[in-house]
């Protein structure tokens, strides 16, 4: 450690960031969903193009007071808006203002926590902008346009698809990257090559030493110009974590050029790591920091181990180390972050990685090219055509193949580090015999880190927050069912609510869906899961929809679509059960022959059973179906509470018999029905029941025993 004080001092850091973020309390701003307002302040940053362009506004006022550091703006009208702006102008802007949203469940995107790290607490969608002071950053705005023009080339020289790669590799912009790519790189563990890395930064800030060392200056002169230009290009693609902490150490090397000393990689890392942090203390706790830093540290740590472990030293096993190295490192951070890894990065990634120089070097030529002829540009661009085909093409036939996608489910804290306590100890091994004969300490780490602990009692219930919709998880033992699934004001529930807490979960199989109605708003999460299967990566057995004779056309549609994707749909009516071991399941509603009105009505009423638990589950039942089942169900523990707790359910008469303890309801925040309804809370409080809603405590967890029943709340 005397040789390494400025890893003593990260450390130090690190653990003074994690005590202040646990300890101390957040300070929320004030929040803010659809609040028409009209602010001022100064650009700060263009990005995005075409229809994607946004800008960033910093020390924003309004009406002469400090409203918030940063703000996040986007244009209905499309550029035009935008078009005369420049970085460093002072706008006034009219606007609807909106809160970044906080998850509401397990697994799911922190939006809210990604943006305050930038500084950014509000985004807005823009009616009106004037400039009020047109002084600018001449050098931000000289760098942008230089970038905008960048930009303009690449989509005449490639298909849009590919110069959104490219741009993404080389620019820094992702605002022209597909979905589709996105996934499917993310999927086979080569998303880090859509990120500006220490790789790129590597071979272009070496690339112009090399150039103005051999033909223009001597070598600290070289040094100097190359660390002002790197600094320009991270500038240029905006320093997200992984440029930054590249062109840092990067910077270490040429400084040390400059100073006649010797360059060492690891005090490299750790001050750029310091220097981060400081800077930006929340970065700490981004997957693009942990990843950026834990890839270095792979490489740094255990390519020499494994190397001499294999007794292979050629450039080839080199290679195979380095990318294992990476694996072992970061692989509880993607566990810790996305829930899933990809069986087959490790190879994936040598196939792919050592054609990323020829095509980074290729995609810089290409633009330059492009400055003198659109021809020239295109004969660089051909061959990155082709080196991108081919990385489609590999991930494609790996996504294809068995256990390409292994969901494990997020480890706990304590698993992640003891794996690292582990890792380190074979690392520090230092006789090459030693590590052989103990390497079944690096086998116990990975195994630690893949065990299936339980995470749930015997028996969980959790209502979900899919906004205005429903989706409940039914948890017991190994067996996993879903009521519901959907939701009518978040787009791709399925993909950013009820997939993410799945995968958090670590599940993989749903054994039943049962669907309790037609309508959207508790369908169109499991629709979505169904005709993406392989890109969601779950299996449904079967769906068990409402046994009735009278059937709608959404209801006649929905069991269509349930075939056609090749899932058993069972079919359930009051009196049917389903017994898995002590935990029961029974249909209170609807009979067969019912004759509904409204299809609300006819939702399959579920009663579950476990010991002395009892819990009751009522889709969109209202008060026209409650009287059918009154004098049937009893006192309950647990109550899903029916319509997203609308005034037309929940009837006096029917809580007065159900006296439920617990009452969940599920609702979108600022619904436009008024869901929870006034009447209802004050209808449940009055019958002696515990509420609990999506909008205030996110995803709500119900926990039994058979005996003793917990709540617990997400937010």
């Amino acid at each position: 450690m005397g040789k390494r004080p400025l890893f003593v001092a990260l450390v130090v850091v690190v653990v003074w960031i994690v005590c202040w973020h646990y300890i101390m309390p957040e300070k929320t701003p004030p929040d803010c969903q659809g609040v028409d307002m009209r602010l001022e302040g100064q650009v700060e940053d263009i990005s995005g193009q075409g229809e994607k362009i946004s800008i960033t506004v910093r020390d924003v006022m309004g009406q002469g007071k400090f409203f918030c550091s940063g703000i996040k703006l986007y244009s209905s009208k499309g550029q035009n808006l935008f078009s005369e702006i420049k970085v460093g102008n002072i706008i006034s802007f009219q606007g609807k203002i909106y809160s970044f949203s906080k998850p509401g469940n397990p697994g799911q995107f922190n939006e809210y926590q990604y943006y305050k790290e930038q500084g950014i607490q509000y985004r807005a969608f823009l009616q009106s902008l004037t400039i009020t002071n047109r002084q600018y950053n001449k050098r931000k705005q000289w760098l942008y346009q230089w970038k905008s023009r960048f930009l303009s080339n690449l989509d005449k020289c490639l298909p849009e698809e590919e110069a959104g790669i490219v741009s993404a590799m080389v620019l820094g912009e992702k605002s022209g990257l597909t979905e589709e790519i996105k996934e499917l790189y993310q999927k086979n563990g080569i998303a880090h090559i859509l990120a500006i890395s220490g790789l790129h930064i590597t071979m272009i800030g070496a690339g112009i030493f090399f150039l103005l060392r051999k033909f223009l200056l001597p070598m600290k002169g070289a040094a100097a110009v190359s660390g002002i230009l790197l600094i320009l290009y991270g500038e240029l693609t905006g320093f997200p974590i992984a440029t930054k902490r590249a062109v840092f150490m990067m910077l270490c090397l040429f400084i040390g050029k400059l100073l006649g000393r010797r360059y060492d990689r690891m005090n490299a890392l750790a001050l750029s790591g310091l220097l981060q942090l400081i800077l930006q203390p929340g970065a700490l706790f981004q997957s693009g920091f942990l990843l950026s830093y834990g890839t270095v540290l792979g490489i740094l740590l255990l390519v020499e181990p494994l190397t001499t472990f294999f007794k292979e030293k050629n450039r080839w096993w080199g290679i195979i180390a380095g990318a294992l190295g990476i694996q072992l490192v970061t692989l509880p951070i993607l566990l810790y972050f996305y829930y899933e890894i990809s069986l087959y990065s490790v190879f994936i990634n040598l196939i792919v990685l050592p054609f990323v120089s020829i095509l980074i070097t290729l995609s810089v030529a290409g633009i330059a090219g492009s400055f003198f002829s659109f021809y020239a540009g295109r004969f660089f661009f051909g061959v990155v055509h082709v080196i991108l085909n081919y990385y489609q093409m590999i991930c494609q036939k790996a996504g294809g193949l068995p256990l390409s996608r292994i969901i494990v489910g997020a480890p706990f804290l304590w698993q992640i580090a003891l794996y690292y306590i582990l890792l380190l100890i074979w690392c520090r091994l230092t006789d090459d015999e030693k590590k052989k004969r103990h390497i079944w300490i690096l086998l116990t780490a990975i195994v630690l880190l893949f065990l299936p602990l339980q995470k749930n009692r015997e028996m969980s219930i959790t209502n979900l927050d899919v906004g205005q919709g429903d989706c409940t998880c039914i948890q017991f033992r190994e067996k996993v069912i879903l009521v519901d699934g959907g939701s009518s004001d978040v787009n791709e529930t399925a993909k950013y609510r009820i997939s993410k807490f799945l995968k958090y979960k670590g599940i993989k199989t749903i054994d039943m869906v049962f669907v309790t109605h037609s309508d959207s708003d508790h369908t169109s999460g499991i629709l979505e899961i169904l005709e993406d299967k392989e890109k969601m990566g779950f299996e449904i057995k079967s769906i068990v929809l409402p046994d009735i004779k009278k059937q709608d056309e959404n209801y006649q549609l929905l069991e269509r679509r349930c075939r056609q994707y090749g899932v058993a749909v069972k079919k359930m009516k009051r009196g049917d059960a389903i017994s898995i071991g002590d935990f029961l399941i029974r249909c209170m509603h609807p009979d067969y022959s019912y004759e509904w009105e409204n299809e609300n009505d006819y939702s399959l009423v579920l009663s579950v059973e476990y010991g002395r638990f009892h819990g009751l589950l009522t889709g969109d039942l209202e008060e026209a179906g409650e009287k059918v089942i009154q004098g049937r169900v009893g006192k309950i523990d647990y109550l899903k509470v029916g319509h997203h707790g609308s005034k037309s359910s929940s009837s006096e008469a029917f809580l007065q018999e159900l006296q439920p303890e617990i009452s969940v309801i599920s609702a979108g925040k600022n619904n436009r029905y008024g869901h929870p309804a006034r009447e209802v809370i004050k209808r449940l409080k009055e019958s002696g029941s515990q509420i609990y809603s999506t909008i205030e405590d996110g995803a709500v967890t119900v926990h039994s025993d058979g005996e003793k029943t917990t709540v617990e709340t997400y937010k």
